[in-house]
């Protein structure tokens, strides 16, 4: 079916590139794209794949927006926290071209339930801010033979990657053991929004040049520093150990040499602290973060000097470490139990499940 009048004027700057014309704009919507991730970097694709007339758009995202949030996913504004971000993108992305299709797929994605949500989409953009989704993603693509193009972002940093299962390097051959690594999303990291806003301009762009035909980053590694404007691209190769697509068998933690944690839930530590038997906790977060919420009785700890000379602790202590999530705490358990400390553990989920699970005057951030 030929583009009607609105969208030959909608798409007019699109189809004057010689490379696009009509033709172009109709494989454009004929084209199906999920979206994994609706937040730093999800919010922004999810906006430049409708305005560009990408037919069919699924949003996969889990929960609602957090003040935090608004530095950077520019799709919502203060009036939104607390709703769902699936909703909200889904209203906005509509607002924006009301001749897409949008599918809201709200809850979290997980290895178990993401390859049937996947084989209705031709790509997928890989939007999401942990090692364990991203893991994921790499098998359920490997296993549906879906190409997708992989988008992070960290501090000043960023990096971007199209993975085409079988007939190139997956994200294992980068980052063998990747569902071991712990997550140290952007809310522990930290994140400038412009460069979210930068990977993801690029991450939309790689998605509409697989839909067009175009050259990619297939194959490819993009390692983007935006604080010292370097950026370098990498010719990736498959690994014949790698754990997800390589022909050589090979457990996961060897490559890391992982060492499993010794957690302890928020009720656990919270019925300690109420019978007075509660182990030392140390907190590894910032001061300001101190300040701003805390487990009760705590102290800070630096998280170099815990790891480097053990900031004052003993051996045959018993610690409890926490941080925003778990990835700092995971850290220093690890610099700690090579150094002989038998009684670590690790707060589950960190302040932000004791928020979440103990203490709900805590503030979110």
């Amino acid at each position: 079916m030929p583009l009607t009048r609105e969208e030959l004027i909608r798409y007019s700057r699109q189809l004057v590139i010689p490379a696009i014309g009509p033709a172009g704009q109709q494989k454009l919507k004929a084209a199906k794209v999920a979206v994994i991730g609706a937040g730093g970097l999800g919010s922004l694709v999810l906006g430049y794949l409708a305005g560009a007339g990408v037919g069919e758009i699924g949003v996969f995202d889990s929960g609602p927006v957090e003040l935090s949030n608004l530095h950077r996913q520019l799709i919502y504004g203060t009036g939104d926290v607390g709703r769902l971000k699936t909703e909200l993108a889904g209203k906005r992305m509509l607002e924006i071209n009301p001749g897409i299709k949008v599918n809201l797929c709200e809850g979290l994605l997980t290895a178990a339930n993401i390859n049937p949500a996947l084989p209705g989409y031709d790509y997928i953009a890989d939007c999401t801010d942990n090692f364990l989704a991203r893991a994921a993603i790499n098998k359920a693509c490997l296993e549906l033979k879906k190409t997708y193009v992989h988008g992070a972002v960290y501090q000043f940093e960023g990096q971007l990657a199209v993975f085409e299962p079988h007939s190139g390097p997956c994200l294992g051959c980068l980052a063998p053991g990747a569902e071991l690594q712990e997550n140290e999303a952007c809310a522990e990291a930290g994140v400038m929004g412009p460069a979210a806003g930068a990977v993801a301009s690029m991450q939309a762009l790689e998605v509409l040049k697989l839909i067009l035909g175009f050259e990619t980053l297939k194959g490819k590694f993009a390692m983007l520093d935006f604080q010292a404007a370097d950026f370098t691209v990498v010719e990736l190769k498959k690994r014949e150990d790698c754990p997800a697509c390589g022909t050589k068998t090979r457990r996961d933690k060897e490559f890391l040499g992982a060492v499993s944690l010794n957690l302890i839930t928020p009720e656990e530590l919270k019925a300690r602290i109420d019978s007075g038997t509660a182990p030392r906790v140390l907190d590894l977060r910032y001061a300001w973060e101190h300040d701003l919420c805390h487990i009760p009785g705590d102290a800070l700890a630096d998280l170099e000097e815990l790891a480097n000379s053990g900031a004052g602790t003993r051996p045959e202590e018993e610690l409890v470490l926490y941080c925003k999530g778990q990835s700092k705490s995971a850290s220093a358990f690890r610099a700690l139990r090579k150094k002989g400390y038998g009684k670590v553990l690790v707060l589950e989920g960190g302040i932000d499940a004791w928020a979440e699970r103990i203490d709900a005057g805590m503030p979110r951030y």
